[in-house]
């Protein structure tokens, strides 16, 4: 018996940590301290929003700097982390580290911010509820893939595989496992999922799948 997909969606709440940086070097080491899911707050926020402009800075360190440190050169190298890349949480406070370290070796701190421009340390609080949508096979999943809100693919494709510590997000995890179909599970997770608006992804994987399924008819009306 198949194991089904069952969709979720998350609502995303924040709660204040009580902590704060007016200058690079008290970031830094509030930011070491920091609990994980602080860290991931920060980091993938900016993709669970609705936005019809592109985003120059995708994560809160790299806005902070740019628009009230003023330094766009380390802005843009924390702009240029990918998460995704990165199997768990720590390594990729330990790379926005390394990276702040590295960038002050080479320039001085730049200035402290004016008062109310501190940075504030939040955690973000996900509350996970189902969506009531399931799927057996690709075409059950393809369109419940269509119908769920942002927020599913958000929590599926980021949150599960960062947040719960999983090599694979949950999407090319069950097209792999449960289907046998590694080929379409290895682009899904292939995916540079940071260069994308949360529905420009949905429609990429869609794609996939609705391509696949043309192939399999094909092959059947011919056989």
């Amino acid at each position: 018996m198949i194991k089904p997909f069952i969709f979720f969606e998350c609502i995303a709440l924040v709660k204040l940590s009580g902590r704060k940086a007016s200058n690079i070097i008290e970031f830094l080491e509030i930011f070491k301290r920091v609990s994980p899911e602080c860290v991931f707050h920060h980091m993938h926020q900016y993709f669970l929003r609705s936005s019809a402009q592109p985003i120059h800075y995708t994560n809160d360190f790299a806005v902070w700097v740019a628009e009230w440190l003023e330094e766009k050169s380390l802005a843009e190298r924390l702009a240029n982390i990918n998460p995704y890349a990165y199997a768990s949480v720590e390594e990729l406070r330990w790379e926005t580290i390394h990276i702040i370290e590295d960038y002050l070796t080479e320039f001085p701190p730049p200035r402290p911010v004016l008062p109310g421009g501190e940075f504030y340390f939040s955690e973000g609080v996900t509350i996970v509820v189902p969506t009531g949508l399931k799927a057996t096979n690709v075409e059950e999943f393809t369109e419940c893939l269509e119908k769920v809100d942002r927020s599913s693919i958000y929590f599926h494709f980021f949150e599960a595989r960062l947040r719960l510590g999983k090599e694979r997000d949950d999407f090319s995890e069950w097209l792999s496992t449960t289907l046998g179909m590694k080929d379409v599970a290895e682009e899904i997770r292939g995916f540079d999922a940071y260069l994308f608006e949360i529905d420009e992804l949905r429609t990429r994987i869609k794609g996939l799948l609705v391509g696949e399924l043309n192939e399999s008819r094909s092959i059947q009306e011919n056989s």
